[in-house]
């Protein structure tokens, strides 16, 4: 039979086994945590792993050359958080130009907000059920806030709890130009949702959005654009978007664009084929240990779906130091390195260097990142809006 142990037995077993009770988890009796401030991590090699950095020389130069080419366009950028997840990365690129944020739910909102971000805060994924909207409406008496709708539904709902709770948010109609996620499915279903948004309460319509950017889009906006014209409705905001499309978004009549993974992976979606990752523009790395070397042609690393992301496409990553290593599987914890194009004769305990080809989604599974420059780290951020999910 099982018998209860209270808390006070636990206490006192846990002292006679030398060990005590810490807010995360067990630790040896008079160990010292290793506090942001203790000066024990100097360098990448301080650090355990798997260890997520990021490249300060190399984000500071994505983000610059970002706002330059949205500055020789030229059109207002307007930056996704949801990449690096991160105010101060977000300050960074608000004070290099960047007229407002992008949060992809209210969670990363609630996050950049708490941190001082107020400004121009663009909320581009329908907001339903109640739970969400009484945090919008709390949410919007601190901060100017937009939202994205595509139904009468979710604007209503919107403006309902404006009317309870107080406060006024902007609104974009979304319109779907052949991305086949959300939006309204044609001019005239955007006029119509347009036309209610504006009669209803505590709600400001502003105009239309859509994701991504093509250039197969341009009929369907400057039709959108003239019925709402001949409407007398609003079009402060045309916002098109995605990384690599800015000019794009230009040329088929936005006056806005949204983009966000530029911040880790250049001017340009890092792909398998015609962008693989690359050092000189992908500014993220997970440090692993090699954990094993069990074969000549195969090492494991200590970071596997949990390191990195569960279905990214293959490879898993680039290995910075050895182009020519392939991860071309991962089980949970361990990552499976095919090394038979190699020179180099890999050994346990051996650090390397994976650029992951996913790199907002790996980074939503690590509680903290660090800052480097030169192999130096300079900062060490908690991952602010991790989890961030509603």
């Amino acid at each position: 039979m099982r018998v209860p142990i209270s808390e006070l037995s636990r206490r006192r077993w846990l002292r006679a086994a030398g060990l005590i009770s810490t807010g995360l988890g067990l630790a040896p009796a008079g160990a010292r945590a290793t506090g942001l401030h203790s000066g024990r991590l100097r360098t990448i090699d301080d650090l355990d792993t798997p260890a997520m950095i990021i490249d300060l020389d190399i984000l500071e130069k994505n983000i610059r050359e970002m706002q330059e080419l949205c500055n020789r366009i030229p059109i207002p950028l307007q930056v996704h958080t949801k990449t690096h997840k991160n105010p101060e990365i977000a300050r960074m690129q608000l004070r290099q130009g960047a007229v407002g944020i992008c949060c992809q739910k209210l969670g990363e909102a609630e996050v950049m907000v708490a941190h001082g971000i107020y400004e121009n805060i663009l909320i581009p994924y329908n907001l339903v059920g109640e739970q969400k909207l009484v945090r919008l409406a709390r949410l919007a008496k601190r901060a100017r806030l937009t939202v994205a709708v595509d139904s009468e539904y979710t604007a209503r709902g919107i403006s309902e709890q404006l009317q309870r709770d107080g406060g006024r948010v902007r609104v974009l109609v979304e319109i779907d130009t052949g991305g086949r996620r959300t939006g309204v499915q044609s001019p005239q279903a955007a006029l119509e949702l347009a036309q209610k948004v504006s009669r209803l309460p505590n709600l400001e319509l502003r105009g239309i959005m859509t994701y991504p950017s093509r250039i197969e889009a341009k009929p369907v906006l400057e039709e959108t654009i003239d019925l709402f014209r001949k409407a007398g409705l609003p079009l402060d905001e045309i916002s098109g978007g995605g990384t690599g499309a800015e000019a794009v978004s230009k040329e088929i009549g936005c006056n806005v664009t949204r983009s966000g993974s530029y911040a880790f992976e250049g001017l340009q979606r890092i792909n398998t084929t015609t962008n693989p990752p690359n050092p000189t523009t992908c500014a993220t790395r997970v440090i692993v240990t090699v954990v094993s070397t069990p074969t000549p042609e195969r090492i494991i690393i200590d970071a596997g779906q949990k390191g990195f992301e569960r279905n990214p496409p293959n490879p898993y990553g680039y290995v910075v130091d050895h182009p020519e290593a392939r991860i071309y599987t991962m089980s949970v914890e361990h990552g499976h390195v095919d090394v038979r194009a190699c020179s180099h004769k890999f050994r346990v305990g051996e650090r390397l260097m994976v650029i992951p080809q996913h790199q907002e989604t790996t980074l939503n599974l690590h509680e903290e990142v660090y800052g480097v420059r030169n192999g130096r780290i300079e900062v060490i951020w908690p991952v602010a809006g991790r989890g961030k999910l509603r």
